[in-house]
């Protein structure tokens, strides 16, 4: 049977997607797991921090993985998966908050990882005209995911006990995970940019670059901005008097997250210089954590700000796949991508830290000053990281003058 990119590419992506999106969705776990269980806040808390950092630091050594095969990665999602939401059934109802932690963290964050990366390049690759569509779609699947499921698992919530949720959902889960592997395809691609050509490529020879060390920088800045701003959306809407339907608000940024991971993708395809969206990421983050510092009890500052913020956010991480790929090239591009995605594993420990320590100890206004702040450094590394790959792009063209014939 033909290959094509709606059953071999798109169709693998949705279901990898629905799947390891739903690690989203722990928020309505949370309090049903503590009722039944009794745990405390810390497990219930750590257990969503532990499988985003091992979601970063999986994508970040599976790479290689992936590159070789991505329907081995695949395959490793579903089983990591499987196994995770089952081990944390079993946790739960156990009453073991070890056995829930290892289940929810390391386990299945090490299927998030893997299953994040592994149809990016594919879809990519697939629609080789809208290499930034591709990405974006996927990324935004990812997002998109926990959104849809959130209902499903509210209502399912409500008739079953949380452990037997974490039952059955890893088991249709796990089917709808086998049969990506098993129609994942990746077809063949013409190697379009001169760095992959070097026989040099290593990991330690991308990551030890300035190049990549300031994008990481600023991968991270953006991730630890829009998690501590992100974390503490309630409070910021109820600060200085409240505001009555703050769910409402909540839900409208959640939009703009996925708005900016679509548009901010697309408009990239347009570009000739993929990393100018970040530009406006930047520039944008900073004015309004600025503004939102001058008056912090304005409900209508503060939530433009969280507006512009996440969708910022989404245009971070829907665009840098294809900023790796003008780069680095399309052959490593899965093994770059999971390198710089460690930014995510760190940024998701540091970011709901510094937002609870700040609106512990000092105020609203205190919060949005030390985002200037973050923003302000990541304006700088994004300039220092323009200077240095102009630096990089012309001692490439003066190679390849000098390997021409005279």
């Amino acid at each position: 049977m033909a290959k094509n990119k709606y059953v071999n590419g798109i169709l693998p992506m949705v279901l990898i997607n629905f799947a390891i999106g739903s690690v989203y969705c722990w928020t309505l776990f949370k309090e049903h797991v503590q009722e039944y269980t009794g745990f405390s806040d810390p497990p219930l808390d750590w257990a969503f921090s532990i499988a985003i950092f091992f979601l970063g630091m999986s994508a970040a050594f599976g790479g290689k993985i992936v590159e070789k095969n991505p329907r081995v990665s695949a395959w490793l999602t579903a089983g990591f998966f499987t196994a995770g939401w089952l081990i944390t059934g079993l946790g739960i109802q156990l009453r073991n908050p070890w056995i829930m932690l290892i289940g929810f963290g390391p386990i299945q964050g090490l299927a998030l990882g893997l299953g994040y990366i592994t149809p990016v390049k594919t879809m990519m690759i697939w629609m080789e005209n809208a290499k930034g569509f591709a990405a974006g779609l996927s990324i935004a699947a990812f997002g998109l995911a926990g959104v849809i499921a959130n209902p499903l698992i509210e209502w399912m919530l409500q008739g079953f006990a949380p452990h037997e949720v974490f039952y059955i959902l890893a088991v249709a889960y796990g089917i709808g995970l086998v049969a990506a592997a098993m129609l994942l395809y990746r077809p063949p691609y013409v190697d379009d940019n001169p760095v992959i050509l070097s026989d040099k490529f290593s990991a330690w020879s991308v990551i030890s670059s300035g190049k990549f060390l300031f994008l990481w920088l600023i991968f991270f800045l953006n991730i630890a901005g829009g998690l501590a701003l992100i974390s503490r959306e309630k409070q910021i809407y109820n600060y200085g008097g409240g505001y009555p339907n703050y769910l409402a608000l909540v839900m409208i940024t959640a939009f703009a997250n996925l708005a900016g991971r679509m548009i901010m993708s697309t408009l990239q395809d347009h570009l000739k210089l993929k990393h100018l969206p970040y530009y406006l990421m930047v520039g944008a983050s900073l004015g309004m954590a600025l503004l939102a510092a001058t008056k912090p009890q304005s409900v209508a500052i503060s939530f433009s700000l969280v507006f512009v913020i996440q969708f910022m956010f989404g245009c971070g991480f829907a665009c840098m796949p294809n900023i790796l790929h003008q780069n680095w090239g399309m052959k490593y591009l899965s093994t770059v991508h999971g390198l710089v995605l460690s930014a995510w594993a760190i940024a998701g420990l540091v970011g709901n830290q510094v937002s609870s320590f700040v609106m512990r100890n000092y105020s609203l206004r205190w919060l949005f000053v030390v985002l200037t702040v973050v923003y302000a450094v990541e304006a700088v590394a994004l300039l220092i990281w323009v200077t240095i790959r102009r630096r990089s792009a012309r001692q490439i063209e003066a190679a390849q003058l000098a390997a021409e014939p005279a």
